[in-house]
């Protein structure tokens, strides 16, 4: 079911440009130079220029345009301001509206051509089985394949980012390349695919409380991890895929239907999001619309490029336009980050016997310039089961960091974390999963199978703790690897044959995002 669930989410990205090539109009911002007069040596025009008295604003049919008053919210470059305004704060109320419409598509897709799904909500108490969904979400996999959890997923994630960024006035038109606000502006994005992402796995309107996913499939953690992570890494590709490969085919064509192609192909994520927005999936706000009296405009731009007469006229912000939008998001950075997030891989040997290899996540805050809070979950397979056996680890924790060294590019740290680990060890009677369903698809048996009506599960949950440290690379200001972790690990909890927990020592690396050190 899972499988299904996420390559629906391929299919309607994929249905984007059908979607595009369906609507008509397109917006323009209202910022363009009087090209009328332009002289034979070459001369940047560029959309951010005051147009003449003789050349008016161009929109096509639909006119949803940012705004050609720079004090506006929709601004292509944000003044400057002492303090954010009120028409510069998150707009919740459509972003949700639109993130409702993302998931209720999705939704509805799983109704429409999922049984197991229809079967699982319409049997037994909503509640208890939403809850008990949430309690089974353990270890990493989840079985839907490489092309879910490392596409699919990070497709939506970049959806969530861009409905984010759509709905967000003073990051509105970051590009790639704009420096500092360009990267706030993805660490906004990875916060609210974080939270929307969590909410379709977990929440009031997700798989677990709709169809009960996590009790009928492998309950991993995966998602959770690479639809928000990934999912940020994609909404970069697109930026670059944009200001590289888009950009330049508008500056030499003005032909419709391939500017159409290329921004709605090459920008899947954001077409999507755009049409969420009911705009064209072609939308940008930083260039104009490409039909009706845009299309003329172009085609005019277009051809006096081609003969010398301008400079390209569509291109990135330039280095006075990224000043401004950069002054407006200015301040002081700390020699030491405030906060920091951790996403790493690991890998643990139980010294009783097993090993397993998964992935975690760390959120730290800073008390002082050697001394971090620390709190962190992470799950993990184990590994070298017996047939028709499986078992994984999930485990959470919270704790001191000292870091004496944190400014450094260097910097050492050393931690003891406390918090609590659950055991799992699932064997499954062979064939007959596949009998139960059979037996379901006949009418023959009552509800949709569970795992626990073809699997045994054994568990074990008890107090845990983990001591060790390690050291961080700095790359920048705004980001660190995280070299070298290694933790002892000592669990008070009873050996799941033939898995033994109760000590171990963990290998860690991944990636640190640091924050108010930029």
């Amino acid at each position: 079911m899972g499988v299904l669930v996420s390559s629906s989410r391929i299919c309607f990205l994929a249905a984007t440009l059908v979607c595009a090539l369906s609507l008509a109009g397109q917006t323009v911002p209202a910022k363009f130079a009087d090209v009328a007069e332009a002289s034979s040596a070459p001369v940047r025009v560029t959309r951010f220029d005051t147009p003449a008295d003789d050349i008016p604003a161009v929109t096509d049919d639909v006119s949803d345009a940012p705004s050609a008053d720079p004090t506006q919210p929709d601004a292509l470059v944000p003044t400057p301001r002492p303090k954010e305004a009120a028409a510069d704060r998150f707009q919740w109320k459509p972003a949700l509206t639109q993130y409702g419409l993302e998931i209720s598509i999705q939704h509805g897709w799983r109704f429409a051509h999922e049984p197991g799904t229809r079967s699982a909500t319409g049997n037994g108490h909503w509640y208890s089985d939403w809850i008990h969904s949430i309690g089974e979400t353990r270890g990493w996999d989840d079985e839907d394949g490489w092309h879910a959890g490392f596409v699919g997923h990070p497709l939506n994630g970049a959806i969530y980012g861009f409905i984010e960024r759509q709905n967000d006035p003073l990051y509105r038109q970051v590009e790639w390349g704009d420096g500092r606000i360009y990267w706030m502006s993805l660490v906004r994005s990875l916060a609210f695919a974080a939270v929307g992402s969590t909410q379709w796995t977990l929440g009031p309107v997700s798989e677990a409380s709709l169809g009960n996913v996590q009790l009928h499939a492998s309950p991993g953690f995966i998602d959770l991890v690479t639809t928000p992570g990934l999912g940020v890494f994609v909404m970069m590709g697109e930026d670059m895929i944009d200001r590289y490969f888009i950009i330049p085919v508008e500056n030499h064509t003005a032909n419709p239907y391939l500017i159409l192609v290329a921004r709605a192909l090459g920008n899947p994520s954001r077409s999507f999001a755009n049409l969420m927005a009911f705009h064209q999936g072609w939308h940008r706000d930083t260039r104009p619309g490409i039909f009706g009296a845009n299309h003329e405009l172009r085609k005019e731009l277009v051809k006096e490029y081609k003969e010398g007469l301008i400079s390209a006229p569509f291109g990135p912000h330039t280095a006075e336009e990224r000043a401004a939008m950069n002054q407006t998001v200015e301040r002081p950075p700390s020699k030491e980050s405030t906060v920091e997030l951790n996403a790493y891989a690991v890998y643990e040997s139980f010294l009783g016997g097993g090993s397993c290899i998964g992935a975690g996540g760390q959120g730290a805050a800073r008390v002082n310039p050697s001394l971090q809070i620390v709190s962190e979950v992470n799950g993990c397979l184990v590994i070298n089961m017996p047939q028709y056996q499986s078992g994984d680890s999930t485990m959470f924790a919270v704790g001191p960091r000292w870091t004496p060294h944190a400014a450094h590019r260097f910097a050492p740290f050393a931690e003891v974390m406390f918090g609590g680990r659950r055991i799992t060890h699932d064997i499954t009677t062979p064939g007959l999963g596949e009998k139960l369903l059979t037996e379901w698809g006949l009418g023959e048996f009552p509800h949709f199978p569970k795992r626990s009506d073809y699997q045994t599960e054994y568990q074990q949950f008890g107090f845990a703790m983990t001591m060790g440290g390690g050291f961080d690379a700095a790359f920048g200001r705004a980001i660190a690897w995280r070299v070298l972790d290694v933790q002892y690990s000592r669990s008070w909890i009873a050996a799941v044959e033939p898995i033994n927990a109760q000590q171990g020592v963990q290998i860690r690396s991944g990636i640190v995002l640091r924050f108010g050190t930029w």
